[in-house]
């Protein structure tokens, strides 16, 4: 209200009073901008970053920001609890606005707005910077730059996509621009100052002029003396505009929006508030102060869209959609590399009307799609009834993930596939599209196990009890390093470790004079998916270095010196193999382009199922914990582990080993005189005979 804060969590019923602002230090305490995340409200107060917990009324400074700020940007992402819908919700932008791209300063928070760091703009965009806002479902942050020709555009600062932004000019004072970005994430933008109305289809790259479609105005709206005083939207699509000379209109967001103007209401206040309400009604809130308590009551006006939409003249024609139905709406799905994913929507059109199914995702780079329309049977009425079916996937896969520079190939992001038959028809109020929100990243459910044929307690070599009873044994410290780096002479002292039979269970058993290789499961939700086809390593994860790799660079017929686990850790500043070689980092000797192949004696320690490179252990029987991880970046977006128990058996003991060579020597000397006597012996026979 220009001088007061105002939060209201009932939509503004009851009074209210003024937001009280308990900061330190504060002088004015004007507020420049203010926006909600997931659990408050981040304000920029004077310059500075605060949150307002909701819960509790409490305040607490932002960390991180390193200077006057003006502005706060944050998307809510309303429709689920999964962690990458919260993760929108918790991401933060302040800025300073209306200043030079190189004078700029961006910091961004991942966690609410509590903690931010420095985003670092592109050297390269030229301009004033208006806006800076999250886009989730083009895996990018929006930068709306103005040049010093007053035309605008918007750049994508993060994406790996070359895209490219519409040009447009806004008229009126550029510090009252505003880009909103409608409820849902559809990826609909709407753009307007006090004198220009724009709206975007597709996150900015193309922007259309939103006026009423009246037949023969070519007039610019909203027209002489005219400006625009508020723009509301909601998450089915629908926009309303309220001007200062109180006009009120109405569309419907959609490839080709339009909107159009309501008719004998009443005149509204400068004071007025307009919002939807959860029924797609529009609601118009006034507030009546009481200046004997402070407080502030607001008085409701509810227009109904439909029926004023029926009082039009010319009148709208009917919606050409009877039913339009997806059990998918609103709807979270998850998609990996090389899944599909399969949805189906009914719709039907009104009697001697056609129309035709319009389907879009929010990021096509992404995630690609394909729709079949096909007559499902006919109505009790008579209409035909037709099924849409859609074939989903996953766009962006190997030809990006051996790519260093686009890190969100690696990542994934959200999508939203949306779904109307109807085009613009403003008519359809009671039909919104249909929406469902694609991430493509890691499904929840997905994981990798190994296949255990064989175990130690099968076979009898342990039991299970014995394992459950606090069982330990001792890795002498001849045979490991803590720091994992395979180095001997490391350790100081043998290491005791306690067998965690709940973590491990039977430990595999492995002959100790086989080649082996761990066969690694792929499961989804409880479902055994496939066998992983693909490169993988492990370690042993107490630092265990007595066993070998069976190829080398040179007979795996590497063309690139490959990684291993020494030159890995060697890139940390602190050696963890839990981290070390991961999807994220590894290059496959494969390619040609990586370093060139200088040691191709070199042991080989990717494993692969296909691969005839295999583990071989030593003279030795005892325990070794692996761990398992999957880092060919083009089979999944999971970071798929997992660890095990291997037990060794077979070997001779050290002194069986020596006794045993003294005997074979024995045997050989006392062999070799029985043979020396007996062909002497035949000898002499022999030239006696002669």
């Amino acid at each position: 209200m220009g001088t007061r804060l105002f939060l209201t969590r009932n939509g503004f019923e009851g009074t209210l009073y003024p937001l009280y602002f308990s900061g330190d230090g504060v002088s004015v305490g004007r507020v420049t901008s203010a926006a909600f995340v997931s659990e408050g409200l981040v304000l920029v107060i004077d310059g500075k970053v605060y949150v307002y917990a909701l819960e509790d009324h409490t305040w607490t400074p932002a960390q991180g920001v390193g200077s006057l700020m003006t502005e706060v940007s944050s998307l809510q992402c309303c429709f689920s609890t999964e962690p990458p819908c919260t993760a929108v919700s918790s991401t933060v932008l302040v800025y300073n606005r209306g200043h030079p791209v190189q004078d700029t300063n961006v910091f961004l928070s991942s966690d609410g707005g509590f903690q931010f760091e420095r985003f670092a703009l592109p050297p390269t965009l030229q301009g004033v910077v208006e806006m800076v806002f999250n886009m989730p479902t083009l895996s990018t942050i929006l930068v709306m730059i103005t040049d010093d020709k007053n035309r605008s555009s918007f750049s994508y600062v993060t994406s790996d996509l070359n895209l490219q932004s519409d040009v447009f000019s806004l008229r009126g004072p550029l510090d009252r621009v505003h880009v909103v970005q409608p409820p849902g994430m559809t990826g609909h933008l709407v753009i307007w100052s006090l004198r220009s109305l724009f709206y975007s289809p597709n996150h900015g790259q193309f922007i259309l002029p939103l006026k009423p479609d009246v037949e023969g105005d070519s007039g610019v709206f909203p027209g002489p003396d005219v400006f625009l005083q508020q723009v509301a939207t909601s998450e089915n699509s629908e926009i309303a505009v309220l001007t200062s000379k109180g006009m009120l209109y109405y569309g419907r967001l959609s490839m080709d929006a339009v909107i159009v103007q309501m008719k004998n209401l009443t005149d509204f206040s400068e004071q007025a508030v307009l919002m939807f309400s959860s029924f797609g009604d529009l609601l118009v809130t006034r507030p009546i102060e009481d200046p004997s308590t402070g407080g502030v009551d607001f008085d409701h006006c509810l227009i109904v869209v439909q029926q004023q939409l029926s009082h039009l003249v010319p009148l709208l024609g009917t919606c050409p959609v009877e039913v339009l139905y997806g059990s998918f709406d609103r709807g979270v799905y998850y998609i990996d590399m090389g899944d599909h994913l399969y949805l189906s929507a009914v719709f039907i059109p009104a009697p001697l009307r056609q129309v035709f199914p319009l389907v879009t995702v929010t990021d096509p780079h992404l995630l690609a799609f394909q729709a079949v329309s096909k007559e499902d049977g006919i109505t009790s009425d008579g209409n035909t009834k037709y099924t849409l079916s859609i074939k989903l996937r996953q766009q962006r896969g190997a030809e990006m993930a051996h790519d260093s520079f686009h890190h969100s190939s690696l990542d994934g992001g959200i999508s939203t596939l949306t779904v109307d038959v109807v085009g613009k028809e403003i008519s359809c109020k009671d039909m919104p599209p249909l929406h469902a929100y694609i991430n493509v990243r890691c499904p929840p459910g997905k994981h990798i196990k190994v296949l255990r044929n064989v175990t130690a307690c099968t076979k009898g070599t342990f039991t299970q009890g014995l394992l459950q009873n606090n069982y330990s044994y001792t890795i002498s410290k001849n045979i490991y390093d803590p720091e994992h780096l395979r180095q001997q002479n490391s350790a100081e002292e043998d290491l005791h470790v306690t067998y965690s039979f709940v973590e491990y269970q039977c430990p595999l058993l492995v002959y100790y004079d086989a080649l082996w290789l761990p066969i690694l499961e792929l499961w989804d939700n409880g479902q055994f998916v496939e066998f992983v086809p693909v490169d993988f390593v492990l370690f042993e994860v107490h630092g265990m270095y007595n066993y070998d790799y069976l190829q080398s660079a040179g007979s795996a017929r590497c063309v690139s010196q490959p990684q291993t686990w020494p030159s890995m850790l060697a890139k940390q500043p602190q050696p963890d193999p839990h981290t070390a070689w991961t999807r994220k980092n590894y290059k496959s000797c494969m390619n040609p382009d990586g370093p060139s192949l200088t040691s191709p004696w070199q042991q080989y320690e990717v494993l692969r199922a296909a691969s005839g490179n295999r583990i071989i252990f030593p003279n030795y029987n005892g325990f070794y914990i692996f761990k398992a991880i999957v880092v060919d970046p083009a089979y999944s977006f999971c970071e798929l582990s997992t660890t095990f128990s291997v037990y060794v058996y077979g070997a001779f003991p050290k002194e069986q080993i020596d006794s045993g060579i003294f005997l074979a020597i024995f045997l050989s000397i006392f062999v070799g005189l029985l043979l020396s006597g007996f062909f002497l012996l035949r000898h002499t026979a022999t030239h006696k005979a002669e």
